[in-house]
Formats: structure tokens, C-alpha cells, sequence
């Protein structure tokens, strides 16, 4: 079974963090319904919303400073991934892309649980989930190329056979004749 190579992990890192910014534009949050008796079916009706419901407030609009943030957390993964094909700063860059990345789950993960407090922005929508399922995906994709081994360009040794042996005219080689 073959694995995903080096460059292959780096594009699927490039095109998660795409997916990363461009959650950014669905809605990230959006109203809860109000409160009925039946709770179960409440909790399964915000799950429904949750991955159904078109409308809401957009990961630009609903998060401060933080969008800015996961942008530039993705973006400068990217930038670092792609310093990792320079075979002299790839030993470098290689834990810094690994930081960044898991900074950027990071980002997504504390805004899934610490969401606004508003009533308009109350339950999560599908673009945190968009966004936490990128920031997956770019975290794997950047652990495997942050675990590849340095790739040093040596020139290929030259193969030079080893010396003949030297035989006595004299002496009897096998074995013993009966």
C-alpha cells in the first residue's frame, strides 16, 4: 500500500487552508428556536439546523479579530510548507508549519466551544464545521510532511569492485581430494 508522498501532502495542506479562508464566508453561527418541553427534540432540531440552515452570521462578520487571525495562521502554514521544498531550509521550517497548522485547529476548536453570546448567534452553523474539518485535514497533511525525513542532495557514490584475489601457485584450494 503506498502512502501519500511529500509534494501530494503539500498540496492537499495548500488546499485545505483554501477551505480553511473560505469557510470563513458561510455561516459560522446562527439563532437557536426557542425553547419547547420536549428536549430531545430540541437538541436534534439544532443539530439539524447546525448542518442544514442556510442562514446566519459569516465567520468574517461573527468573529472580531479572530478571522484575521485564522487567515493568517493558515496563509503563513502554506508559505512555510512550501519553504519546505529548499532541501537547506527544510529541517527549519518543517516544526514552524507543524506549529502553525495545530494553531490554526486550535483557533477553529476554541471558537466552536466559545462561540458569541448573543441570541442572534447562538447555535453553530455549517461553516465552523467546514472550517474544523479543513483545519484537520491541513493538520494531517502538515504532520506528514513536518515527518519526512531531510532530503539532502548527495551525489550518488561511484562503484569501484573490490581488488582481485591473489592466488599461490603453489597451494591447493577446495577441498581435500580422497
Amino acid at each position: 500500500m503506498r502512502t501519500i508522498g511529500f509534494r501530494s501532502n503539500i498540496l492537499f495542506a495548500i488546499a485545505a487552508a483554501f477551505g480553511v479562508v473560505a469557510s470563513l464566508g458561510r455561516p459560522w453561527y446562527g439563532p437557536s428556536n426557542p425553547a419547547t418541553d420536549a428536549q430531545m427534540e430540541d437538541l436534534f432540531g439544532g443539530i439539524g439546523r447546525s448542518m442544514t440552515e442556510p442562514g446566519g452570521t459569516d465567520g468574517w462578520t461573527a468573529l472580531a479579530t479572530a478571522d484575521q487571525l485564522l487567515t493568517g495562521l493558515a496563509v503563513a502554514t502554506v508559505v512555510l510548507l512550501v519553504l519546505t521544498l529548499v532541501p537547506a531550509l527544510q529541517r527549519h521550517m518543517q516544526p514552524l508549519a507543524r506549529w502553525c497548522a495545530l494553531a490554526t485547529l486550535g483557533v477553529v476548536l476554541v471558537k466552536l466551544v466559545d462561540g458569541p453570546d448573543t441570541a442572534a448567534m447562538s447555535e453553530p452553523r455549517n461553516g465552523i464545521f467546514l472550517a474544523l474539518a479543513a483545519s484537520l485535514v491541513l493538520v494531517a497533511s502538515t504532520w506528514t510532511v513536518a515527518a519526512a525525513p531531510s532530503r539532502k542532495r548527495v551525489p550518488p557514490k561511484s562503484y569501484t569492485p573490490p581488488p582481485a584475489p591473489v592466488y599461490d601457485n603453489d597451494a591447493s584450494y577446495g577441498p581435500p581430494q580422497f
